[in-house]
């Protein structure tokens, strides 16, 4: 009687542990996959896209050609050494220079500094890409296995470990 008890523990222990280790993989193919195809991973930082997107929702990025930016469309650019998320309010210019007005959700403003792609000038492009889809909140959860990834590395490793030798 025992032995059977133990056996099924056991085989929903395998059972278990194979389903966590398909979604890792999933989940490790679905990131290279993304990577190689140029798409980014960013977590906003503050509020200035709330309610849409809320501090500490993560990001897909997609680059594509500014010309293809509409008015509507969430972007993420460079001001100065920060990436910016922001929804896009105005279109100026066209062909070699066009600039992208922009702002945040929450904002009651235009941002002072517009997007520029110059295609003569690289250096003055601004415009990183399209938000493509975002998942609010996941940022915490990021941020909390970045600063606690010494702790949850060793809480694997003797979970694995008891798994393993019991």
């Amino acid at each position: 009687m025992e032995k059977d008890i133990y056996k099924r523990k056991n085989k929903a222990l395998k059972i278990t542990l194979i389903v966590i280790k398909n979604i890792c993989l999933a989940l490790l193919i679905t990131l290279v996959f993304a990577f190689a195809t140029g798409f980014k991973f960013l977590n906003i930082l503050t509020g200035s896209m709330t309610p849409t997107m809320p501090k500490d929702t993560v990001i897909i990025i997609k680059k594509i050609p500014i010309s293809q930016v509409e008015i509507g469309d969430v972007i993420t650019f460079k001001m100065g050494d920060s990436n910016v998320t922001h929804r896009v309010v105005d279109i100026k210019g066209n062909g070699n220079h066009i600039a992208l007005v922009t702002r945040g959700d929450a904002a009651d403003g235009n941002d002072q500094n517009v997007t520029v792609e110059n295609p003569v000038n690289p250096a003055q492009n601004k415009f990183v890409g399209v938000v493509i889809f975002h998942i609010p909140y996941l940022g915490v959860l990021l941020n909390l296995i970045k600063d606690n990834i010494i702790i949850i590395t060793v809480c694997i490793v003797l979970a694995l470990f008891i798994i393993t030798y019991s």
